[in-house]
């Protein structure tokens, strides 16, 4: 087990003062485990990750029909009562032509459309955000504008093609919106016959923070803040996201944890600084006010691994606390390619530049990238609600909620697994006890776990299979003792393993799990790419009559 302390992981560059504008409080930092996928923190309870989309090589036709397996820079919004995520999407490299900007949309959150172009191919280059709610009611969608064979840089993303989404979900006529050169193959926006489409271009142009969110400022030219000229070469200030405190000043942050404050709305910003407390890395950092006036930081809280996404949370937007695992899964990364990293990455949610109003939720809704080739959203509740539990919800092995037929797992997938878990008040003595349908057994085992603070320290462990499913509804009951340290497993009454040791110790028993494969080691990035990445025999599991004693 590799216990990281606090002190090792502080920004040698930066010192702490009392006048940092941003503190993480609690001990949660000082006992991540990078050994293990979640960090050994405890979760976000309720918690769900939808995959939106999934890449192949093998079945395009369930995919892009491209078989592209560079899929990154993500962003959403929320529009006349949809969810959006655009991202970028590319053959296999980051930043490497071919690539284009495609977006999905869904009512619901779970169910997700496939992917179509937001720009059509050849006129769009990625750029952090995709999304603006302008205040004239006008939602548009934006990208880098693509100028032929120019390769990209985080300094030349300088330009910009912009279209309306219109009322009807449907997409308008793009334009050039910004650009050095004008004349670049599409209209400028002023020629547009739409007084109110041109009206909501010229609120974004006008919109110093929204503009900000591009690397180094490059779309502000000589209005941008100031700190991108520093003398200080390690101030790389990329990626920002901005929310507003209840006293109105703007939080920019931004990658590797550095954060900016502004009183008057983004003319002019505090020096940057690295709050000594927040440690993160490349990956960007995600900040917003929420629907019950608090707030809330997403970010990987490491300097060098993307994993795992947390969100800490706040009265103030300035002390937050409560650090807890979003996305705590890192299945292997499948294709090889330029700069992949490993882990949900680039997390973005619904700025308040991106929010018609009409998501009426009481939980944090983010996007990012796993892996840089799968895009998965996550749904974080606020408050406590009867439903609790966690999923983790892949395309080819989905999980589904109802009230009144339990839980299903389902699983097509070679290389993922469909997972759900439930935290409960801790207990040193728990009797668990569940009924099990096997509608269809294919190959995926149902690994069953208790644990133990973190969903991947699990010291009672019960594997099911094939063989266990003679008839289709099959009665469990798990013993177990921390007093003892043993457990007992029982099928049908009939205990089938009596008194095993645990397989590690715990002070007590937090949560349930229920999981189609086994634990997985970490790899640190795809040496060769995968075959056979198409969907395999489906295994459903369902759980019902669950009871916790």
């Amino acid at each position: 087990m590799r216990l990281r302390p606090l002190i090792l992981l502080l920004p040698f560059a930066v010192t702490s003062t009392l006048a940092d504008p941003i503190l993480i409080q609690g001990p949660e930092q000082s006992h991540i485990d990078l050994s293990l996928p979640d960090g050994a923190l405890p979760p976000a309870i309720g918690a769900k990750n939808i995959q939106i989309f999934r890449a192949s090589r093998d079945k395009p036709e369930l995919t892009d029909g491209k078989r592209w397996t560079y899929n990154h820079h993500v962003d959403m919004a929320c529009w006349k009562g949809r969810l959006y995520v655009a991202w970028s999407s590319g053959e296999k490299d980051e930043d490497t032509w071919p690539w284009r900007e495609v977006y999905s949309t869904s009512t619901d959150g779970l169910t997700w459309s496939a992917p179509a172009e937001l720009f059509p191919q050849g006129v769009s280059n990625p750029l952090r955000m995709h999304f603006f709610h302008a205040p004239n009611g006008r939602m548009l969608a934006i990208a880098g504008l693509r100028r032929g064979e120019v390769k990209l840089t985080d300094k030349n993303r300088d330009t910009l093609v912009v279209r309306e989404i219109l009322a009807d979900h449907t997409l308008g006529p793009y334009f050039t919106l910004l650009t050095p050169t004008p004349s670049v193959g599409s209209e400028f926006f002023t020629n547009s016959a739409d007084k109110g489409f041109v009206e909501a271009c010229n609120q974004l142009l006008v919109n110093h923070p929204f503009l900000e969110q591009q690397d180094y400022g490059a779309l502000l030219a000589d209005r941008r803040m100031k700190w991108h000229e520093s003398d200080d070469k390690n101030m790389t200030l990329k990626a920002f996201s901005f929310f507003h405190r209840k006293g109105g000043a703007l939080v920019g942050i931004c990658k590797k944890g550095w954060v900016t404050v502004s009183t008057n709305d983004g003319d002019a910003w505090s020096k940057p600084v690295i709050p000594q407390s927040l440690v993160t890395g490349t990956g960007k950092v995600w900040g917003q006010r929420t629907s019950d006036g608090r707030y809330a930081l997403l970010y990987n809280p490491d300097h060098k691994n993307r994993f795992p996404l947390v969100m800490v949370t706040s009265d103030d937007g300035v002390t937050f606390r409560d650090m807890r695992v979003v996305h705590g899964e890192l299945p292997i990364q499948r294709y090889v390619g330029l700069n992949k990293n490993v882990g949900p990455q680039y997390v973005r949610g619904i700025s308040e530049w991106s929010d018609d109003g009409s998501w009426k939720d009481d939980a944090v809704w983010v996007a990012y990238s796993v892996n840089k080739e799968d895009i998965w959203l996550s749904r974080i509740p606020l408050t406590k609600s009867a439903d609790s539990w966690n999923i983790y919800s892949p395309k080819w092995a989905p999980v589904s909620l109802t009230k009144t037929e339990g839980v299903t797992l389902e699983d097509r997938d070679p290389y993922d697994y469909a997972r759900l878990f439930q935290v409960f008040p801790a207990k040193t003595k728990v009797t668990v006890s569940f009924d099990v349908f096997a509608s269809q057994v294919g190959d995926a085992p149902l690994e069953i776990e208790l644990f133990g603070g973190s969903t991947s320290r699990c010291p009672v462990r019960w594997e099911l299979t094939k063989k266990d499913f003679i008839v289709d509804r099959l009665p469990c009951r798990i013993e177990t003792d921390v007093q003892t340290g043993k457990f007992t497993l029982f099928k049908s009454d009939t205990p089938v393993m009596k008194d095993a040791p645990l397989a590690e110790p715990t002070a007590a028993f937090t949560g349930i799990s229920f999981r189609t494969g086994p634990p997985r080691p970490i790899i640190d990035r795809a040496k060769t790419s995968v075959t056979g990445d198409s969907p395999t025999t489906l295994t459903r599991y369902t759980i019902q009559r669950l009871v916790i004693q």
